[in-house]
């Protein structure tokens, strides 16, 4: 399906029918949007990426500037305006209450889909806010597929609760059942894979597999996959299969997809490697 955005010249919305848990709006220029006092039915998170602005939430109230993420519960009534002259950037994630707490629960090895308040509004983390700004990248790389974009949300909300609610976190998940995984993939690499196909045949919660596969294998399950199709397409090339052919195999979307994920892991062409 195709990802969607409604963008004007000061800010950018994006959803994906494939991951109908998440919206986000990117806004260029704060100064442009100002807000009343409001709330959201999800729980939201929001990234400055540039200047100050203003925060109230709930009785919480402080100044926040770039680097610094502002955490909404589901219902909590916020706002937050530009302070300053200077331009007032920033990146909101909404994302489905429901989901969030399942989310939570297999971060915590517990039960349950209701969504588990944070104590903090906010914090200051320039490394958690350049993921985040990472996250929206993959979001809106034509590049990417659903299984990269779904890895990149629950990697980078893992991260943030770690930093909401530290020592929540449970262990990692046994290598065993990592390996699985890893088979599946290497079985069905050429597939669009979901993320919940290979968390079942592993047994394990998708917080919890993308954890314990890095570990293991040092890459995300997404990143994995597409390593694993650039090593059957090299195969293919050296049988001089044709490119077209060796994309379609491979389970590119056309020639073009193929020919550049091709180079940014290989630093050379698909035809250049061929000879």
């Amino acid at each position: 399906m195709t990802r969607q955005s409604q963008h004007s010249q000061h800010q950018i919305f994006w959803r994906d029918p494939d991951l109908p848990f998440i919206e986000v709006r990117l806004v260029h220029d704060g100064r442009q949007v100002n807000h009343s006092r409001h709330w959201h039915e999800t729980f939201s998170v929001g990234i400055i990426t540039g200047g100050r602005s203003s925060y109230v939430n709930g009785g919480h109230s402080e100044e926040v500037e770039q680097g610094s993420l502002v955490v909404m519960s589901p219902g909590a009534v916020h706002v937050c305006n530009a302070l300053g002259d200077g331009t007032w950037s920033y990146l909101m994630f909404y994302l489905d209450a429901e989901w969030m707490g399942r989310i939570q629960a297999d971060l915590r090895g517990e039960a349950g889909s209701a969504f588990r308040p944070y104590a903090k509004a906010a914090l200051f983390a320039p490394r958690l806010a350049h993921i985040g700004t990472q996250l929206f990248a993959e979001l809106t790389d034509p590049d990417s597929d659903r299984l990269q974009r779904e890895i990149c949300v629950v990697d980078f909300i893992g991260l943030l609760d770690a930093e909401l609610a530290p020592g929540a976190v449970a262990g990692e998940g046994s290598g065993l059942k990592t390996e699985r995984a890893a088979k599946y993939i290497d079985a069905h690499f050429a597939k669009a894979l979901w993320l919940d196909e290979i968390c079942a045949e592993a047994n394990l919660s998708a917080s919890y597999l993308i954890r314990a596969f890095k570990k293991r294998y040092g890459v995300a399950p997404h990143e994995y996959q597409t390593n694993r199709r650039i090593q059957f397409a090299k195969a293919r090339l050296r049988d001089n299969v044709p490119l077209t052919q060796v994309a379609l195999e491979a389970g590119f979307a056309d020639q073009a997809h193929f020919q550049r994920i091709f180079k940014r892991l290989t630093a050379a062409t698909p035809g250049q490697y061929k000879g």
